[in-house]
Order: C-alpha cells, then structure tokens, then sequence
C-alpha cells in the first residue's frame, strides 16, 4: 500500500509542472496566480457537482427501464452522459466562474488556462481514488497522460476564440467535442466492445497525447502573443 501512494504522488508531478507552467502566464499578476491556485483546489466542488449530475440523470433513466431492455444503448447512455457530458459539464461551470470573476481582463490565454486547471484538479482527485484499484504501470500511464487536459484545451481553444470572435457556436462546438472524445475512450475500453476497439483507444489515446504537447508549446508561444493576451469580452455586459 505504502508503494501504491508513494508510485501515486510521483504521477502527479507531470499535473503540477503543468499547473505551475500556467499559472506562470501571468506571472506579474498577482489576482490571476491566487485564482489559479483557488481553483486547483476545486476539486472536491467538481466531484460533488458531478455526483449530483449522475445522480439527477441516473435516477430517472433507471425509472423508464429502458437500459436494461438494450444493454449498449445503457452503455452508451453512461459513456456519454453520465460520464463525458457530465464530467466535462462540471469542470466547464467551475471553470466559468473564473473566467467571468473579471471579465475586464480575461485573455484567450485565460481561458485556456482556467479550463485546463479544472481538468488538473478533477483528475487528480480522480488519480487518488484510480490509485487504490488499480497496478503500478496504470497509475504511472495516467499520470503522463493527464487524460482529462486535452479535453479542456480543445474546449478551452475554441471558447475562448468564441468569445473573442463573437461567435458563440465556437464555444459549443468544443465542448461537444469534448463530450464526444471522452465518450468514445470511455466506451471503447468496455470489455464486450469488438476487437478493433482496442486500436480505437490508442489511437485516440496517442493523438490526444500529442495534441497536449502541442498545445502547451502553443501557450508558451502566445504568451508574448497581444491577440491571445488582451481582454476578450470586450462590448460584453458583465453578468
């Protein structure tokens, strides 16, 4: 037990530097580096809000019955509702408060920021608990890939472009995404999925991973970048 949470605090370290990386956008900012620090630490919040969501949509859909009559259907139904569409749900309004606590300044660069460090703070507790039902190489493998970052940065990517460009769908768009991409993983790793589902996983997998490295060489290129850094909400009435 004692080398499973030891192995596990090590595979938080990738979580951290990035997290540190971030936080580092602004580094003269004072306001944005507590925010940052704020929102790492809702986690717990992230978690409630996601219990409460599956619970809201489980009850109901347990009620009509109709999971049990097509067991792919309740399948799918928990991949991409009440897993993906809720998870990322949940990280987005926690993150949403942050972007819109000062709307006089927000960057695209903001956004992006704020969006990745729910990810950061939900999928670390999500570790904590993979930790104690799970084998060494797993914990050590989520610990790299930080599963749930690349989605927030797709989403991060586009509403933030979304919002700077007065187009909305953009916003929406990455977050069905999102939705959409976490779905996929979740209900291709159930074990009565075909064969080929498997190829599906890496390859998802492998080109989420690049995409995050990709992204965060972006970020450190667009922090010098006055289109990605001024405010974005610009004509927008604070709400």
């Amino acid at each position: 037990m004692a080398v499973m949470v030891a192995v596990a605090l090590l595979s938080f370290i990738p979580s951290i530097l990035l997290f540190l990386f971030l936080r580092n956008n602004r580094k003269d900012d004072e306001t944005y580096r507590k925010d940052c620090v704020s929102l790492l630490g809702k986690g717990l919040l992230i978690c409630t809000l996601v219990l409460l969501g599956d619970l809201a949509l489980k009850i109901p859909w347990n009620m009509i019955g109709i999971g049990k009559k097509y067991p792919l259907l309740n399948e799918i139904f928990n991949c991409f509702v009440i897993n993906a569409l809720i998870e990322e749900g949940a990280k987005f309004l926690t993150a949403n408060k942050y972007i819109k606590k000062d709307m006089s300044k927000t960057s695209r660069l903001d956004v992006i920021s704020f969006l990745v460090i729910a990810a950061l703070s939900f999928g670390l507790l999500e570790d904590i608990v993979y930790a104690f039902n799970t084998n060494i190489g797993q914990i050590i493998l989520r610990g790299i890939l930080m599963g749930h970052v690349p989605y927030a940065m797709l989403t991060g990517q586009l509403y933030g472009k979304g919002i700077a460009e007065k187009k909305k769908w953009l916003g929406v768009l990455g977050f069905i995404l999102s939705v959409l991409l976490h779905g996929t993983y979740n209900l291709m790793l159930k074990e009565d999925m075909p064969d080929w589902s498997a190829f599906v996983v890496v390859t998802e997998t492998a080109l989420e991973f690049i995409y995050m490295i990709c992204m965060i060489f972006f970020i450190r290129k667009k922090r010098n970048d006055p289109e990605y850094n001024r405010p974005i909400f610009t004509g927008i009435q604070e709400a």
